[in-house]
C-alpha cells in the first residue's frame, strides 16, 4: 500500500438484522471517489454482496474481501472490537481535541507493532469521538508495512458526518438491486498486448508539472513506458529498480515515462515526492491505456528509436531489473 491520500464520499445505509451471521446488518455503501474515476455501490441483502456500477447500470456478485464494509463506520468499529477481543492491544487516551468547533475525545489503538530486521513496522488507528453524540467523527489509520521486502507507509483518513439514526425510510427494500440495473455480461477476453515490431501508438500527455510531451517527440530515443496506478503492490515493487535504471542510463538515449489513468495530479505529486521517484510521471492516460491494450498493472512497453514496440512485460518478477537492463541495452545498441 502507498501513503497517498484518497478522497472519497461514502453514503452508508445500515439496517440491523439480528439473525444475520456474516455482518449482523444489511448494508448499502456508495463510494464516489474524488481523486480517481471510481464510483460504485456495495450492497448486501442478507444473502449476497453485489457491486453496482452507476456508470453503466450493471451489477455483479462480490466474493470478498469486503473492503467497503471494513472501511465503513460499523465495519471499522467491528474490526476494533473483534481484534481487541481476540488479541488485546494497547489503547492510549490523549487530550481532548477540538474539530470544527466540537470537542472530541481522542484515543489511539496500536493494533500492530514489531521490529523486522531493525525496521519498525506498525499499525495505529486514531479515533476521534464527538463528546456530545458519542459517535466517531474521524478515524485515521497510519501504518508502516513490509511487502515482498519493500517497506512502505500507509495513511488513510475517513471522516464520518451527517448521521441519521433509526430512519423509518430504511427498510429491506433499500437493499434490493434496482430494476434499472442489469447483470454485467461476461466480458470478452481482453485484447492481446501489442506485438513487437508494431508501430507504437502516438500519444500526447502532460506531466505533473504541466509540461506537454508527445511520444513522437521522443523518436530517436528508447522509451520505457511504465503503466501503473498508486496502491498497486507490484507497481510499488518496481519503483526502486526503475530509479536505479534511470540513474544508470540518465546520460544515454533512454526516457522512462510513468503513466497513470486514474490518479490525480496532487496524488501523483505526493507519491513521487514520498518515494523520491526520479523519472517523469504523466496523468490522465486512459486513452493510452486503451490504445496499448493494457489490462494488468504494472505493464512495461519498450519503444525502440524508430517508434516501434521492441518488447513488453506484464507484471513484476524478482529478475525485473536484469530483464529490463538487457532489453534496454539491446535497443540502445541498434542503429
Amino acid at each position: 500500500m502507498s501513503a497517498d491520500t484518497i478522497i472519497a464520499l461514502n453514503t452508508e445505509l445500515f439496517l440491523k438484522s439480528a439473525n444475520d451471521k456474516p455482518f449482523g446488518y444489511l448494508y448499502s455503501i456508495e463510494r464516489d471517489c474524488k481523486t480517481e474515476t471510481f464510483h460504485r455501490i456495495d450492497m448486501y441483502n442478507g444473502e449476497s454482496v453485489n457491486i453496482l456500477s452507476p456508470e453503466d447500470s450493471t451489477y455483479f456478485p462480490e466474493k470478498g474481501p469486503y473492503i467497503a464494509y471494513s472501511k465503513s463506520l460499523i465495519g471499522n468499529l467491528k474490526f476494533l472490537k473483534d481484534r481487541y477481543t481476540n488479541k488485546p492491544f494497547k489503547i492510549t487516551m490523549l487530550k481532548d481535541t477540538v474539530i470544527n468547533g466540537v470537542a472530541n475525545s481522542h484515543f489511539i489503538a496500536n493494533v500492530y507493532d514489531t521490529l523486522d530486521n531493525n525496521e519498525h513496522l506498525y499499525s495505529n488507528r486514531d479515533y476521534y469521538i464527538d463528546k456530545q453524540t458519542g459517535l466517531p467523527g474521524l478515524v485515521i489509520i497510519r501504518g508502516r508495512y513490509k511487502y515482498n521486502g519493500l517497506v512502505s507507509e500507509y495513511y488513510d483518513e475517513t471522516k464520518y458526518f451527517n448521521y441519521r439514526l433509526d430512519r423509518a425510510d430504511i427498510t429491506d427494500a433499500s437493499f434490493v438491486i434496482p430494476k434499472s440495473f442489469k447483470p454485467r455480461k461476461k466480458q470478452a477476453a481482453p485484447p492481446a498486448v501489442l506485438a513487437p515490431g508494431t508501430t507504437a501508438p502516438d500519444w500526447t500527455l502532460y506531466d505533473v508539472n504541466g509540461k506537454k510531451v508527445s511520444l513522437s517527440q521522443l523518436k530517436g530515443k528508447v522509451v520505457l513506458l511504465d503503466f501503473y496506478f498508486i496502491g498497486c503492490s507490484n507497481c510499488m515493487q518496481s519503483l526502486k529498480p526503475l530509479n536505479a535504471i534511470y540513474e544508470k542510463y540518465k546520460n544515454k538515449e533512454l526516457v522512462i515515462a510513468s503513466l497513470t489513468e486514474r490518479d490525480s495530479k496532487k496524488a501523483v505529486l505526493d507519491f513521487e515526492k514520498r518515494y523520491k521517484i526520479k523519472y517523469t510521471g504523466y496523468i490522465n492516460a486512459a486513452d493510452v491505456v486503451k490504445s496499448y491494450h493494457v489490462t494488468g498493472f504494472p505493464t512495461f512497453y519498450f519503444i525502440d528509436k524508430e517508434g516501434k514496440i521492441g518488447n513488453v512485460f506484464v507484471g513484476y518478477n524478482d529478475d525485473f531489473e536484469d530483464k529490463v537492463t538487457s532489453v534496454i541495452n539491446d535497443l540502445l545498441s541498434k542503429k
